[in-house]
This record gives structure tokens, sequence and C-alpha cells, in this order.
């Protein structure tokens, strides 16, 4: 084959070109540290580098935001209920003194004033948040489990549908005819007839809220309904309602009625009614309620129920809500194909049972500060002028002495067992609380132990991303440097092939 001039020069020059391409790639690398510039230099790298970017991104939004997030969102959320179960065991405490009744008469207003703290501590921690979040209301966190101001109350009236086990139905031991010392003149006269106090039975059921509304609210009227395990309803009378200024009424009731107290919340069954609904499947009780304290737990977070919200405008807006036993979990994303649930609802930890066994108990010890003053009272008027000579008066007042005597001392009986058996209910209490805690710290250590594989993982993976894409600085410099010779070579071959040409033999 005849070779020319123009051959080797051309094949001189291409080759050049090479060595000189090479030295620009090299030359890239060692100054970007990278293996390839543009996916055209190499398509497997590029699409593999794109996946392991992918994973690499994604591993780090598990690791530095997710489950940071998440750990502080558990973290948060177990000291709250660490602060609930702290002012449980105190209310605890106080249900084993009040007991045994080592309460002195001075300390029983530092107890009721206590116990209402401690309630009131309990449910203020429902308006817990974190990041602006409210923890234990589940999907709902723009909105606090409490009413936690004025503003956040008024103007805000439900109709509630309550479910309740008849199980929740208890016999109550309640004193009829208290001693009302302010009425010793009307007794004196005989305007007023003197009945000495007396001990009764009541079955009673206590709904979730007090101060509830008498009447109709658009159009939902009060109603209970039983019905047995068949599904079939149980037949009650219409229940009657009753005011506390009753109170010498409202727990006697007839075996064939019911009484309903708006102001307590209570339910007074009769014998016969109780008899007929104690082995019910459920009881149905529809309400109504406009008037609410700061601190009532928020009834759309628990029930059933319809919000009537009263706008600037005059209108009121109606909303429905619905309760579901699924619950509201909010789940976070923590690994691939990996969730975890952070948030515990408050309706598993701060229910309304918690608020109104406290109220009970403040009320008994409230009741029995109330005989003994009554006590004091009549005692000093043994020796007041008025009816000190007044033999009959004496009569009258040493009478109610009696009487008042065993009004306390059957006070005092009922308060230590309730707050015996409120002793047996908070033990309860504590018991479910402790119970969401464990759900929480076992999924504050799970996602821990997620932490630390998505710890490794991304440093595999971004081992495996350096390696496919970075390259090794010192044996691309080597090759550079080879490349470098290579190309220089190729120049001084390549100045010689062509700095003659035809004209240098003419």
């Amino acid at each position: 084959m005849r070779v020319t001039n123009h051959m080797v020069t051309s094949s001189s020059l291409r080759n050049m070109q090479k060595s000189m391409q090479r030295v620009s790639r090299l030359n890239d690398q060692v100054t970007s540290g990278k293996k390839i510039s543009a996916p055209s230099e190499d398509p497997v790298v590029a699409i593999r580098a794109l996946k392991l970017r992918t994973t690499c991104d994604q591993l780090d939004q598990y690791k530095n935001k997710n489950i940071k997030d998440a750990l502080s969102w558990l973290d948060t959320t177990q000291s709250s209920i660490e602060n609930i179960l702290s002012r449980m065991q105190s209310v605890y405490e106080y249900a084993e003194q009040g007991a045994n009744d080592t309460f002195s008469t001075g300390d029983r207003n530092k107890i009721i004033n206590e116990l209402r703290s401690l309630k009131d501590g309990i449910y203020s921690e429902g308006g817990t948040t974190y990041a602006g979040r409210y923890l234990f209301s589940g999907y709902k966190t723009e909105t606090n489990l409490i009413f936690q101001n004025e503003a956040a109350k008024n103007g805000m009236a439900y109709s509630i549908t309550e479910e309740l086990s008849p199980d929740k139905i208890r016999s109550k031991s309640v004193v009829l005819n208290e001693i009302n010392v302010d009425n010793l003149d009307g007794i004196l006269e005989d305007g007023d007839p003197y009945t000495s106090p007396t001990r009764a039975n009541a079955y009673t059921l206590q709904l979730a809220y007090d101060k509830l509304d008498k009447g109709a609210l658009n159009g939902n009227d009060l109603s209970i309904v039983a019905t047995d395990k068949d599904g079939n309803t149980i037949t009650l009378p219409t229940m009657t309602v009753m005011s506390v200024a009753d109170s010498a009424d409202y727990y006697n009731v007839g075996a064939e009625e019911i009484h309903f107290i708006p102001e307590t919340g209570e339910i007074v069954f009769g014998d016969d009614i109780y008899e007929s609904i104690k082995k019910a499947q459920n009881l149905t009780v529809n309400y109504n309620k406009s008037d609410f304290a700061v601190g009532d737990l928020r009834p759309e977070m628990y029930f059933n129920c319809t919000q009537y919200k009263e706008e600037a405008d005059g209108s009121v807006k109606t909303t429905e809500y619905t309760v579901t036993d699924e619950g509201q979990p909010i789940r976070y994303e923590v690994n691939f194909n990996q969730y975890i649930t952070v948030n515990a609802e408050g309706r598993n930890i701060i229910t309304h049972d918690i608020g109104n066994d406290i109220d009970d108990m403040a009320t008994a010890v409230q009741n029995v500060l109330d005989i003994e003053s009554a006590i004091q009272k009549l005692k000093g008027y043994l020796s007041d002028p008025k009816y000190m000579d007044d033999e009959d008066a004496v009569e009258q007042i040493n009478k109610m002495l009696e009487d008042a005597d065993v009004e306390l001392a059957m006070k005092r009986e009922d308060m230590q067992k309730l707050f015996g058996r409120n002793m047996t209910n908070f033990q309860n209490f504590m018991n479910d609380v402790s119970a969401q805690q464990a759900i929480v710290g076992t999924n504050y250590s799970k996602l821990e132990l997620i932490e630390t594989r998505v710890i490794e993982q991304l440093d595999n993976f971004k081992e495996l991303k350096s390696s496919n894409e970075d390259i090794e600085t010192e044996e691309a410099a080597l090759e550079l440097y080879q490349a470098e010779l290579v190309y220089e070579s190729a120049l001084a071959t390549t100045s010689n092939v062509v700095q003659k040409t035809l004209l240098d033999y003419l």
C-alpha cells in the first residue's frame, strides 16, 4: 500500500488530537474530582449516579428532618405524659389520705384547692404543643384539646352523643334532709317543718359534662336510649329534669322514674329502671351544652357531636364531628417503607372521668367542711342571747346538733368510701396512661434503632456514590502526567512530519 505524506500527516494530527483530548479529560477529572462532567461521557456512570444521589437525598431527609422531628415530637409527648402521671400520683396520695380521713379541719380547704389545681394541671397538659402543633389533638393539630381561654369557648354550643356502658352506673350513698342552720328561725316559728337527716341509696350515671342545657338546641333535645345485646331498644320513661335547688327531691326517685340534673350532669335511675338496664349492651345519651368553662375538654375530640359556632356576623356555623375507633394516628416516614406513629391521642390519656372524680372528691370534702361549719354555728347559737334563754330554741338547737353529728358521721363515711374508691380509679387511670406512655417509649426506642440504621445506610450509599462518581486523585494525577508526556512526544513527532512539504523536494 502506498503511503503518502498526507496520510502520515493526517494520522499524526489525528493521534495528537486524541492525546490532547485524553489530556483534557484527565485534567477535568483532576480539577473537578469527578469521573465525568457530562452524561454522554459514560451513560452507565451517569444513570447510576442519579439513582445513588436520589437515595442519598432521601436518606438525608429521613436522618436530618423526619427522624429528628419525630424524635422531638415523641420526646415532648413523653415529658407531658410524665407530668400527667406525676399529678395523678398526687391525686392518688390525697385519695389514700382521704380514705383514712387523715385530714384536719384546717387542711380541708387546702385539699380542695390542691385537688382542683391538680385537675387543671392534668387538663392543661392537653394543650401541649411542639413546633406550633398540638400533640394530643389527633389530626386537628391546630386545635387545642381544651378550651384554653374565653375567646375559644365563647359562642360555642354542642349537641353531644355520649356512648356509655351500664357499668358506669354506680350505687351512690346520699344524705337527704341536710341540716340548714340558716332556717333555725323558721323552724322555731313553726313556719317550716324540721326533718332529721336520713341516708338513701341512689343509682346515678355521671355524664362527661356538668352545667348542661335544660332545653333543646337546634331541635336536638335530651334523650336516653338503652339497647340490649340483640340490639333491641329497652323502653324507658321520659326523664324528669330537676334542679340542684331540689336536692331533697332529685335523689328521691320513684322505682319507675328517671331524674336528670343538668347542673351536675347526673342521671338518677329508680330501682326498677336500673334493674332493666344494668345488663344492657350500651346506653346512648343525647344532650346539649353551651355553657363551657376555660379548661373544659372539647367535645369534638371525644364524642360524635354537632358544633354550633356563632360567627361575628351573627350567623351560626354548623359542623358535624365523628369519632372512630381507628383513631387519628400521625405517622412519619422514617426510612424506605418504614413508618412510625408519633402522636398519642388525648382521649386515651386525659378523660372526663379523671376530672369528674377529682370534682367528686373536692365536693365530698366541701360537704364535710359545710357540716362542720354548721356544727360550730349551732354551738355558737347556744351562747347567743337571742336563743340561750329560750328553752324551745335550746332544745331545737341541741336536737339539730345531734342530727348534725349524725350527718357529719355519714358525710365523713361517704367521703372515705369515695376516696377509697378513687384510689382504685386513679390506679386504673395511671395504668391506662402508663400503657400509652409505654407505646410512646417503644416508638421512641424503635425510632432510635431506625436512626442508627439510616445513618449506616447513608454512609454506605455515600461511599457507593463516591466510588461511582469520584476519581482516585493520585491515580488520575499519574495518568495526567503520563498523558502529558505522550502529548508532548506527539507534538515533537508531528512537528517533524508536518514541517516538510512537496515544495521542499522541487
